[in-house]
């Protein structure tokens, strides 16, 4: 069987109810009571343990 074939094969088998619902618009509203979080700084610390963390896994990929 043809991929073609399957694939436009599913959406005949909708009814016009289920397509309606399939594609109904969703209103959306923003929470307007939402804090920011505070942006986390990357440090020197941080590269250097992601580095480490990479070495560690490159070593631990052959083992």
């Amino acid at each position: 069987m043809r991929t073609e074939s399957t694939t436009t094969a599913a959406l005949v088998h909708l009814t016009a109810t289920e397509l309606t619902q399939l594609t109904s618009v969703v209103a959306e509203t923003l929470a307007t009571n939402v804090q920011a979080q505070p942006k986390k700084i990357f440090t020197a610390a941080n590269l250097w343990n992601v580095q480490n963390q990479r070495r560690v896994f490159a070593t631990r990929r052959f083992i």
